[in-house]
C-alpha cells in the first residue's frame, strides 16, 4: 500500500478546489504533475478516490471518507509547520 504523505496532501488539495488545474496552481505544479500524483495513489490503494469528468471533479465515496480522515491530521502537520 501507497504511504507517501505529499500525495494524501495533493489529494486534500484536489479535494478542496474540486479542480485538478486550481489544484495545481495552488501547490505550483503542473496539472500533468497532479493528475499523475493522484493516479498513482489511486493505484496504490487499488481504489478509486476522485471522480473525473470534462466539466468538473468529485469525490468517490472511498475517496469522501479518506478525506475525512486524514483531512484533520494535515491540517495539524500544516499547522505545525507554520509555528
Amino acid at each position: 500500500m501507497l504511504r507517501d504523505l505529499d500525495a494524501l496532501s495533493v489529494f486534500a488539495q484536489v479535494a478542496e478546489e474540486r479542480s485538478f488545474r486550481a489544484a495545481a496552481d495552488r501547490l505550483g505544479v503542473t496539472r500533468s504533475a497532479v493528475s499523475q500524483t493522484i493516479r498513482r495513489l489511486e493505484e496504490g490503494l487499488g481504489i478509486a478516490l476522485v471522480l473525473r469528468t470534462t466539466r468538473s471533479v468529485g469525490l468517490t465515496e472511498a475517496g469522501e471518507a479518506l478525506l475525512a480522515q486524514i483531512g484533520p491530521a494535515l491540517a495539524e502537520i500544516t499547522a505545525a509547520l507554520d509555528r
